[in-house]
């Protein structure tokens, strides 16, 4: 579709004219707009050629030929070329009174508003189809203003009359709010294809016409992606620090992508978190090549030397071993770290084991059978209990849903066993000492349960929380084993006493095995320490928070050095050489003073001061106590910005624990291969 002159062209064109011919009565009528759609054939004065499929019209010096052309071969561009025309004719009346020539023109009567909703939706220039002139005797002189907001008809049935005056960047607009919706919801094109949402979009504006959806994939998506990133860009640029983020996953269950992510503080201490590329690695997966598709692609965006740590959702030695090459700190995602040591310890204890497998039984059978879900649901209103599914166990997701399965069939417990003994499957029924079981099992799993759900406060959470919810794990389970009655002292069963004591062990085996050494972790130690809600108070081990704590200081120093470096430079080479030498002897006193009060002192007395500020609440913004205080700590913020920025899980938490991120796996395998990485960058980063 060709681009037509705006209006405000227009407008100026013809305000030249009658400023420069004055006395010929104002502007000229403007040229048809039909001939932004064609070109006249220079040895056939009586014909015209068609720019959008090249095909010949006669048209006798006048454009009715060429606008019916446009109407039954192109509808679009004549939708187009009747809005563009009753513009141009309403701002040439405009220009022609403001040049001292009113202009009469005939108004149009209006029908009935019950008659009007019975008519076809209105046509060319704005006016409902069926309109009639009134008597000349009525007619009066108007100008733009009176004639676009209202008049009345000669009965004075008082409809208002409305004319469709809809420009090109209103229709950009609805296209660019279509786009996103596309991106944001990870929609395919081909729903402008669907009868039911064109029939939608028609009844909201039925003159916008939808895009292609061969067009949508080839030009406009590509464009979009193009223009978000040239602005997410201007973020990136000033950002200090960065650290990465890789998600590895499997394409239609036979191909092997990456997705990288990057994640900074902005200078309005905000986590900021955007998709930079997402790749194909299903051949030739080395750890050269992976390195060399990391390198790429932060030397594209500029950030390699600001990377601080790379995340991945997996112990994956390719991604590791690629990341150590380029000079980073290989971290992995604590969500699965968190879910290891779970899914470790539930599988340890056979009891466990045997009971998880038949409430799974249990729960898939009502699932896949519609007769025993419609009984349920009868049986739980008898009972008088929460009319609630119960819900599957999904061993490709995370822990939390057999958490949920066991919680689920606790409540349904007796609906779910009277419709079972009904349809003849005793075999699935859940005994009394088995639901005590389940519950003793929940109690146990109740801490780890809310620590799961604590990272999915945020759509990122800090990695600065890492040690405390560890810790606090450990010191939970190891007082609950030492204060754990006997077998003859508890008021559980046998059975459900040692299951509590073999699942607490387990779990205790477990965090020892891959959460011991989190402390000694020098990032994410400064993290936490950095972090005004947590600081020295989520450490146990005394050495490692010494350690950390002192280099830390040596950080600070660093920083300190480095900023009165930049400071004396910027001192010494100010000013002309007459100026210099004028104020030399001042300027080497003051920097004789600095020198005086050393880097490590200043460090030292900084650090100090930071740690005797009392700790903000839990549920406080560390980022918004460091937006009002980092001017009392200049060096400290800079630290907290490159410590700060590294989140805890790699994928963002919504899409890793709840079923938000099977939706989005789902919709992410309707693309093609070659169109996955634009539709995923659009996806994160067009609110950006």
């Amino acid at each position: 579709m060709f681009l037509v002159q705006t209006t405000s062209k227009v407008e100026e064109a013809s305000l030249n004219k009658t400023m420069s011919n004055p006395s010929k009565g104002g502007p000229k009528r403007p040229r048809s707009v039909v001939w932004y759609y064609f070109d006249k054939i220079p040895d056939e004065p009586y014909r015209a050629r068609c720019k959008l499929c090249n095909a010949t019209c006669h048209h006798a010096n006048n454009t009715s030929n060429l606008f019916k052309h446009l109407r039954v071969k192109h509808q679009g561009s004549y939708k187009e070329a009747e809005e563009l025309r009753e513009q141009e004719m309403e701002l040439y009346l405009e220009l022609k009174a403001k040049a001292g020539k009113p202009v009469t023109r005939p108004i149009k009567r209006l029908k009935p508003l019950a008659a009007s909703l019975e008519t076809r939706p209105s046509r060319g220039r704005g006016r409902p189809r069926g309109s009639t002139n009134v008597n000349s005797s009525n007619n009066s002189t108007l100008n733009l203003k009176t004639e676009l907001n209202s008049s009345l008809n000669s009965s004075g049935d008082g409809v208002k009359k409305s004319y469709y005056m809809t420009k090109m960047r209103e229709r950009q607009n609805i296209g660019r709010a279509f786009l996103n919706m596309l991106a944001k919801d990870m929609e395919h094109p081909s729903i402008v294809n669907r009868p039911g949402f064109r029939d939608f979009v028609a009844a909201l504006d039925n003159r916008f016409e939808l895009p292609m959806k061969k067009n949508i994939m080839k030009t406009m998506i590509p464009e979009l992606a193009e223009e978000i990133k040239h602005k997410v860009k201007l973020d990136v640029v000033i950002a200090s620090y960065f650290s990465l983020s890789v998600e590895c996953w499997k394409y239609r269950e036979t191909q092997s992508y990456m997705t990288v992510s990057a994640h900074f503080i902005k200078d309005s201490w905000e986590m900021s978190s955007i998709v930079l590329e997402t790749f194909d690695c299903t051949e030739e997966r080395t750890e050269t090549n992976t390195a060399t598709n990391f390198k790429r692609i932060t030397d594209e965006w500029g950030i390699t030397d600001r990377v601080v740590a790379l995340l991945s959702d997996s112990a994956d030695e390719v991604v590791s071993s690629a990341s150590l090459v380029n000079g980073w700190e290989e971290l992995t995602c604590f969500g699965h770290i968190l879910n290891e040591v779970m899914v470790g310890a539930l599988d340890f204890v056979s009891e466990l084991v045997r009971i998880q497998k038949k409430a799974a039984e249990a729960v898939s059978y009502f699932d896949l059978n519609m007769k025993a879900s419609e009984m349920l649901s009868a049986v739980q209103q008898q009972h008088n209990l929460p009319v609630h599914r119960l819900k599957p166990e999904r061993p490709q997701r995370f822990w939390t849903s057999t958490y949920s399965m066991f919680g689920r069939m606790v409540e349904q417990y007796e609906a779910v066993n009277t419709v079972l003994c009904y349809l003849g499957k005793d075999n699935m029924c859940l005994c009394d000492d088995e639901v005590e079981l389940i519950r003793s099992i929940l109690d146990v799993l109740k801490p780890f349960y809310a620590a799961t759900r604590e990272l999915c406060t945020e759509s990122y959470t800090c990695m600065s929380k890492l040690i405390p919810i560890s810790t606090l794990l450990q010191q939970v389970t190891e007082a609950e084993i030492s204060s754990a009655p006997s077998t003859a002292d508890s008021s559980l069963s046998t059975t459900a006493t040692q299951t509590q004591v073999a699942l607490r062990n387990a779990l205790a085996s477990q965090m020892q095995q891959h959460l011991a050494t989190v402390e000694n972790n020098y990032r994410l130690a400064a993290a936490t320490l950095l972090d005004p809600r947590f600081k020295q108070h989520a450490f146990t081990d005394q050495t490692a928070l010494e350690a950390a704590q002192q280099r830390l200081l040596c950080d600070v120093q660093a920083v300190v050095q480095s900023s009165e470096t930049a400071a004396n430079s910027g001192i010494t080479s100010g000013g002309d050489s007459t100026t210099a030498s004028f104020w030399g002897m001042f300027d080497k006193k003051v920097v004789d003073a600095g020198a005086m009060k050393t880097d490590v002192s200043e460090a030292e007395n900084e650090t100090r001061r930071f740690f005797k500020e009392a700790n903000i609440p839990r549920t406080a913004d560390p980022f918004q106590w460091w937006k009002l205080n980092e001017v009392q700590f200049p060096n400290l913020k800079v630290l907290a910005k490159k410590y700060l920025c590294v989140p805890a899980t790699a994928v963002s938490s919504d899409r890793l624990f709840a079923k938000e991120g099977d939706e989005f796996a789902r919709r992410r395998d309707t693309f093609r291969g070659s169109q996955l990485n634009n539709m995923i960058f659009l996806n994160k980063n067009v609110s950006h």
